[in-house]
């Protein structure tokens, strides 16, 4: 039992996608965590699953039909009794789509209720929480990836396809994530707060670069990943976010303001332009530490040895307090296979020679904890010393969690 889950409804519908047998199990995990569960499944599914196993592990009749063809609509609304689709679209604190076809995806995104599932879809409030399954060139299509693309805007909350063997024989992005993955999200938003409201965060995220010549540069790995995780449930915590990130980080999924940098001074001058407007600033970019001297206007031929003279860069984080003492200022510290010891102190030197609030820091050694993964194992430090760790977990969770201890810093 998991007092985040327990007398929570959770309303799932199920379309005709091959992955659809696997809700059998997610659903049983969430009745163990105390959740009441009710299934709508599309006329489709129905071909591929009994819905007689639906309703054995749910504990709830399931739906299927908009009208059920024995009963009569005109004495039934006479008689005042409640729509079945406006009913469980009332009873749901959240609504899960699994898995979602590209039919059911482009169905929503368009508005389009012509059945009991997509009926209840547009009747909601609640969150809906959409985990496609499909073969990857579907997956792929630029339809299906404009649908998914315009529903993130809309707010509307997507656990991605993996990738794997698919059921088609192909291999590739497509299958339907993980139990353990799409759990931790609904219980994200079954625990959704409102408690950053009237807060004005800048988050920066992802890598800067420096020309080495008109068409190499210096970087690092770093996707941005981590910072857009923070920006997106910052976002969805009520507040008013805007997001700086690297020319090769990824979109955020909500609308959220946002704007690219490139170098260093452009990251740089950017903060500088915005940082008195905020009340957090939450520096996550992975800045360069050096820039080229002498940068060369022209292509460099590469039949030539190559000396690159590097000078450093301007340490951004420790001038952010210079530029708005009364931010609450968090930044980040990457190690590589060190002790958490050494990990910690580093990182709390930073937090000192920075005036900052809090520094996360992180091992980028450890297996997927590094660059461009989905997870992430954290210490969070502040100005007492006082530790938080966050074992491996998705970045998603790391950021709420972030977030946590930062709301409750500022009180």
């Amino acid at each position: 039992m998991n007092p985040i889950f327990k007398d929570k409804t959770i309303v799932i519908g199920v379309t005709g996608g091959i992955a659809c047998y696997k809700v059998l199990d997610l659903i049983k995990e969430l009745r163990k965590l105390g959740s009441e569960v009710h299934v709508i499944m599309t006329e489709h599914s129905t071909h591929l699953v009994d819905v007689k196993d639906f309703e054995k592990t749910s504990g709830n009749e399931v739906q299927v039909n908009l009208f059920h063809p024995k009963i009569n609509y005109i004495q039934y609304v006479k008689k005042n009794k409640p729509i079945k689709h406006i009913s469980l679209a009332d009873i749901a604190d959240l609504f899960l789509v699994c898995p979602a076809t590209a039919n059911l995806v482009g169905k929503i995104a368009n508005g389009i209720a012509d059945d009991l599932l997509t009926t209840s879809i547009v009747a909601t409030i609640a969150p809906v929480l959409i985990c496609p399954a499909m073969n990857v060139k579907m997956w792929k299509n630029p339809i299906v990836q404009g649908n998914v693309k315009k529903l993130k805007k809309l707010n509307y909350h997507f656990v991605d396809p993996e990738y794997g063997e698919l059921a088609c024989g192909y291999k590739g992005v497509g299958r339907l994530a993980n139990s353990k993955k799409i759990i931790d999200r609904i219980e994200l938003l079954l625990k959704q707060k409102n408690d950053l409201k009237g807060k004005k965060i800048l988050v920066t995220a992802g890598a800067t670069f420096e020309e080495i010549d008109k068409i190499r540069i210096i970087t690092n790995k770093s996707s941005g990943k981590m910072g857009l995780n923070i920006a997106e449930q910052a976002f969805l915590r009520g507040a008013g976010v805007f997001l700086l990130r690297g020319h090769n980080s990824v979109e955020p999924n909500y609308n959220i303001r946002n704007e690219k940098y490139d170098s260093v001074k452009d990251l740089h001058n950017k903060i500088k332009n915005k940082i008195k407007n905020f009340d957090i600033v939450i520096h996550s970019a992975a800045v360069s530490d050096f820039e080229l001297n002498n940068k060369k206007k022209s292509k460099i031929k590469s039949t030539e040895d190559l000396h690159l003279e590097l000078a450093p860069t301007t340490k951004i984080f420790e001038k952010l307090k210079n530029m708005n003492e009364k931010i609450f200022l968090v930044g980040f510290k990457a190690e590589f296979n060190v002790s958490s010891k050494d990990l910690i102190n580093r990182a709390y030197d930073l937090l000192k020679s920075a005036n900052a609030d809090i520094v996360v820091a992180n091992d980028v050694g450890k297996k997927n904890a590094g660059f461009d993964v989905d997870t992430n194992e954290v210490y969070i430090i502040d100005k007492n010393k006082k530790v938080q760790h966050i074992g491996l977990s998705e970045k998603r969770s790391v950021a709420d969690r972030l977030l946590d201890n930062i709301a409750d810093k500022i009180k």
